[in-house]
């Protein structure tokens, strides 16, 4: 669902990155587990969000 909101909201970036090309990435965010999903790089969650959880968070980070 956040691909799709991405290509319809010029207010959503959402981007891919594989942990293991970009390890130095890994240690930054502290990745224990996959995905990570950071937003606004305040709030992180673990684990597949179904889209009321996604928008809960993006709610918080918008706060």
């Amino acid at each position: 669902m956040a691909h799709a909101m991405a290509a319809t909201s010029g207010k959503i970036n959402a981007e891919v990155i594989e942990v293991q090309e970009f390890p130095e990435l890994g240690r930054e965010f502290g990745v224990r587990g996959v995905p990570l999903t950071v937003i606004n790089e305040v709030i992180s969650f673990t684990g597949a969000a179904n889209e009321q959880m996604l928008l809960e968070h993006l709610k918080s980070a918008l706060e």
